[in-house]
């Protein structure tokens, strides 16, 4: 199975900001280079991180990218970057318990929760 590049990076992105100060902002440019990603790409993913209410950005001298949801799951991260799966009525109904099955299973997994 092929993973969504917007979905790997911003999973690896909240796992790698996970791991610093929640108060301090990076950069995106030190978080591509650790984590071997496109300046330009990490920059699209995270604008989109960032409409949904799951990473804060601040521009300027001391901006850069921290942690700003309560708790992130996988679900929280595949709805912002593939959007919505529809398990209500999927192109052939034999994938509709799948599908739920998949999306409540991201849902149970938290990579993030603020202490």
């Amino acid at each position: 199975m092929k993973i969504n590049q917007d979905f790997g990076m911003s999973v690896q992105t909240v796992l790698f900001l996970k791991n610093t100060n929640p108060a301090e902002f990076l950069r995106a440019g030190e978080i591509a280079k650790t984590l071997s990603f496109s300046v330009g790409y990490l920059q699209k993913v995270v604008q989109t991180l960032s409409k949904h209410g799951i990473v804060e950005c601040k521009r300027g001298r001391i901006g850069g990218i921290r942690l700003r949801a309560k708790v992130i799951t996988l679900y929280d991260l595949w709805k912002a970057t593939c959007g919505e799966l529809d398990i209500t009525e999927p192109a052939l109904a034999i994938m509709k318990k799948p599908l739920k099955a998949f999306a409540d299973s991201m849902k149970n997994v938290v990579i993030y929760k603020k202490d």
